[in-house]
């Protein structure tokens, strides 16, 4: 399991939501050789990645016991990321439905460091560290919508609870209100104005090119 990889908690995520345009194993390469070419290095610490793409294409049982269960496909990588320090990270990837797929950076959140677990914490000055992280990663893919924050996805968009994957998560059902509305949950938002405009513009709402718009509604990093 990748997350031998990374241990403790609370985590930190960085997540983004994207259409489905591809084949499952090219846009998971695809996603791969992208990172190589980020702005902030990150790195796929994991020997077998081909292996990984290949489950993740194939996919599995959500009920092993059931041949009519949901199919499963996801994965996940064991990065290394230069975010204010070299930090561990597992990627997650995850189908969504059929036209939307979940990308998500969890890293150790507690602001305290684990040296027993080789892994800096996050402190507050380190947050500025992570949205420029986020805004990186749109300006590389130009996801529809991404989103920071603790042991929460950007999946919390939706108005949905059922399991993945299903019909619910569709993209189409994202909607722009939806990032003035979850704004509590998050500590940055970055939503693509070329899905739908916001109407409503609060000041901590910002233009960061290609039609992108970041939300920062909290100034400080805190996991309590």
């Amino acid at each position: 399991m990748a997350l031998n990889w990374l241990q403790g908690g609370p985590f930190l995520e960085v997540s983004f939501l994207c259409e489905f345009r591809e084949e499952r194993k090219e846009i998971i390469q695809s996603l791969a050789s992208k990172l190589s070419d980020l702005a902030i290095p990150v790195n796929i610490v994991d020997p077998n990645i081909e292996e990984l793409i290949a489950a993740f294409e194939a996919g599995y049982l959500y009920d092993e016991s059931d041949p009519n269960s949901l199919i499963i496909h996801s994965l996940e990588f064991k990065l290394e990321a230069d975010i204010s320090g070299k930090r561990k990270a597992i990627l997650h990837a995850e189908q969504l439905s059929s036209n939307t797929l979940l990308v998500d950076f969890r890293f150790f959140g507690s602001q305290f460091d684990a040296p027993e677990w080789n892994q800096s914490g996050i402190k507050n000055e380190d947050l500025p560290c992570f949205i420029d992280f986020l805004i990186t990663l749109y300006e590389k893919f130009e996801f529809i919508a991404g989103g920071i924050a603790l042991d929460e996805d950007v999946r919390e968009l939706f108005d949905c609870m059922e399991t993945t994957p299903s019909e619910c998560y569709r993209f189409e059902k994202l909607s722009a209100p939806a990032i003035l509305h979850s704004q509590k949950k998050f500590l940055a938002l970055v939503w693509n104005e070329n899905y739908q405009k916001l109407q409503d513009t609060p000041p901590f709402l910002k233009r960061i090119g290609k039609s992108g718009v970041l939300a920062t509604p909290s100034a400080s990093y805190s996991e309590f």
